[in-house]
């Protein structure tokens, strides 16, 4: 990788674009003053080849143009800490040049600290040199959390990096300052960044924030979010001004799920069911076009609203209250009919469970929906009900409607085939805990599960079934099952 380096402040902090390179000279010393690093850029601007200079004190190398107070402020620059210099420096041949000097004190290639400085040289009017001089620019730049702080000049070429750069990109100072940091951008995102970095050297104090990769020490890619500040103008900088984070995790994360949303996009709409997933609130969070044409919706104007927008009071009434049993933790399965926008009356079948993260919080529910309206008109034509999904006698209807409960699905039909009008003897004396209970046992469910559906003891549960084996005059579990399954068939049947 080739040095590169620009002039920060040959012309006016207001011109666009990269100015024309100058020489960078990248210095390293310990703390005793020995060189321990000079680089190609040192070599051109000082007179001294490599071999000639490491080992050497620096101040055999040129005569650097600093006081003894200057040397003293510049000790005192610490390991988070920065040093700018304005300075006059007479080089190994006699010649004469003012330099901007940018030293910190870092961790070297042994882990020993060193002294690591970039220069370049500088043209200003008299006066300005004067003044930098007599003021002595000193900056600490702490660096906060996990940003990483980078200074550079208006080409990009860096002049300081903090001592996070380590942790965060497993590079060591010395391998990345007087290098441009436009050798470590992401081929993809050039574009992106020379564009957002004109406009932040367009003029002092302006501003930008972006995300792009940046290439670490093992040549591996890391997202990065920069914050780049134009510090020209700040006699104790006069550079740019970079904070770095990283941010790799976030994008990952964001990237998984992207994908897994994708996936469960593409698998909701293949589906032949209606899918809709909502929040807490009843706000659609997804839904596939299968359920739009459903409720004969426009699909973007269902995803856009809450559930309760597209069914009359009496239904959006009726889904509020099963949306409050999801957040319970209760999981159904049941029919409900309406009249759909269009002026259709539909019936739909729903499987509805609650919807939770993996840390197991309540995000709202999921339904599965069905549109059973030609089952239901089938139904209506021929008097009669499929298996396992008949309607209850019509004492049982009013009982439940006492309780404000619709009727439930999943129990077989208990009207005797010849007197249809007439429930089972001792039927009308279930109450409503007692039907729930049936009804989940005809499912399939046992006690422990019908405990945990209805929120009960199972001892409470035993107690509603030794009543209704009273009622209906049967001696177990599986003797009610037989019984209300015989008649079921046999009312097929007939």
């Amino acid at each position: 990788m080739s040095y590169q380096g620009s002039d920060s402040d040959s012309s006016d902090s207001g011109a666009r674009g990269p100015r024309p390179a100058a020489p960078v000279a990248v210095v390293g010393t310990n703390l005793s003053g020995v060189v321990t690093l000079w680089s190609g850029g040192a070599t051109a601007m000082f007179g001294w080849t490599e071999d000639e200079a490491i080992g050497r004190p620096i101040a055999e190398l040129a005569n650097w143009g600093l006081s003894r107070k200057d040397v003293t402020e510049f000790l005192f620059i610490g390991t988070s800490g920065l040093w700018v210099h304005e300075h006059e420096v007479t080089t190994r041949t006699g010649v004469r040049m003012r330099l901007k000097t940018t030293a910190s004190l870092v961790s070297g290639a042994s882990g020993v600290d060193e002294v690591l400085a970039s220069t370049t040289p500088i043209e200003l009017p008299e006066g300005r040199m004067r003044l930098a001089m007599t003021e002595r620019p000193f900056r600490a730049l702490l660096e906060r959390g996990s940003d990483l702080v980078i200074i550079c000049d208006r080409n990009l070429v860096i002049s300081y990096a903090g001592p996070s750069l380590w942790q965060m990109f497993g590079c060591l100072p010395r391998e990345v300052i007087g290098h441009s940091g436009w050798d470590y951008v992401h081929p993809e995102d050039l574009a992106t960044v020379r564009r957002d970095w004109e406009g932040a050297v367009s003029g002092a104090g302006e501003y930008r924030r972006l995300e792009l990769r940046i290439r670490n020490g093992e040549n591996k890619w890391r997202w990065v979010e920069v914050r780049i500040s134009n510090l020209v103008a700040d006699v104790s900088i006069g550079a740019m001004v970079l904070n770095v984070r990283d941010i790799t995790d976030q994008h990952e994360t964001a990237a998984a799920l992207a994908s897994s949303e994708q996936l469960l996009q593409t698998i909701v709409d293949v589906s032949v069911e209606g899918v809709c997933i909502l929040d807490p609130e009843g706000a659609v969070v997804l839904a596939n076009y299968r359920i739009a044409d459903m409720l004969a919706i426009d699909h973007v104007r269902l995803l856009a609203g809450y559930l309760w927008d597209f069914f009359d009071e009496e239904t959006s009434e009726m889904l509020r209250q099963r949306l409050r049993q999801r957040a319970l933790g209760v999981r159904e399965l049941y029919e409900f009919s309406f009249r759909r926008l269009d002026g259709q009356r539909r019936w739909l079948r729903v499987a509805g469970a609650p919807w939770y993260d993996q840390t197991g919080r309540y995000m709202g529910a999921i339904g599965m929906v069905t549109d059973i309206s030609e089952q239901r008109q089938r139904e209506e034509l021929t008097g009669h009900s499929p298996p396992m999904l008949g309607r209850v006698a019509d004492s049982t209807v009013s009982l439940l409607s006492r309780h404000g409960d619709r009727v439930p699905i999943g129990v077989v039909d208990l009207t005797p085939p010849s007197q249809s009008s007439r429930p089972l003897p001792g039927l009308e004396r279930l109450s409503r805990r007692e039907i729930e209970v049936v009804r989940l046992l005809l499912l399939g469910d046992r006690v422990p599960v019908i405990a945990k559906q209805l929120f009960i003891s199972q001892s409470t549960v035993r107690n509603h079934l030794s009543s209704v084996f009273r009622k209906l005059r049967v001696n177990s579990q599986q003797e009610l099952i037989v019984l209300l399954r015989e008649r079921d068939s046999t009312d097929r049947g007939g």
